[in-house]
């Protein structure tokens, strides 16, 4: 089962909305807020134990991402973003509604994303705000182009896939709970 835990610094308690799927090796400590139809993946660290984490509904949080934040600062994560296999998101940040943060990206202190933005697999960013719905790669990232202005944000396409598998894995493990060996 997943690690959910109050901050031993705070006492903080996690809230995880009812619908939204956590694998069973996720770790989440402290001041986090998980929404509707969220799911968290295996491996994954949401340690809210030095501030705020708040992340959206639809959103997808895949296997070995960390998020954690400096004392007293938030990390907000919009609706239907998708975090890719091992990134790391270290606050305070912001990453806009629609967003799509690539596999080993790097999101860094005081970065802010605008709604849509695409980060390429393996970007650092820091320090800097983009807008609204523009490619960023590069180390350090910076914008490749900006995308266009109308249609869904990148998210929002494929945030529904991630949903349904994250139900499709939370109705397995509730059927299935022997599969889980402590």
């Amino acid at each position: 089962m997943p690690i959910i835990m109050a901050s031993p610094k705070t006492g903080k308690e996690p809230y995880i909305h009812e619908t939204a799927f956590i694998a069973p090796t996720a770790v989440i400590i402290g001041d986090v807020t998980i929404g509707e139809d969220s799911n968290v993946w295996f491996g994954t660290v949401l340690r809210g134990d030095w501030g705020t984490i708040k992340i959206g509904k639809n959103t997808s949080i895949q296997e070995n991402v960390t998020i954690h934040l400096e004392q007293g600062s938030s990390v907000f994560i919009g609706d239907d973003v998708i975090i890719g296999h091992h990134a790391m998101i270290h606050g305070p940040t912001e990453i806009g509604n629609g967003c799509v943060i690539g596999i080993g990206a790097n999101v860094l202190h005081n970065s802010k994303l605008g709604e849509g933005v695409q980060v390429g697999a393996g970007a650092v960013l820091l320090n800097k705000e983009f807008p609204s719905r523009c490619l960023v790669v590069g180390i350090p990232a910076d914008i490749k182009k900006q995308l266009p202005e109308t249609g869904k944000l990148a998210g929002e396409r494929t945030s529904k896939d991630y949903v349904k598998n994250g139900k499709d894995f939370k109705a397995f493990f509730e059927k299935n709970p022997e599969v889980i060996k402590n």
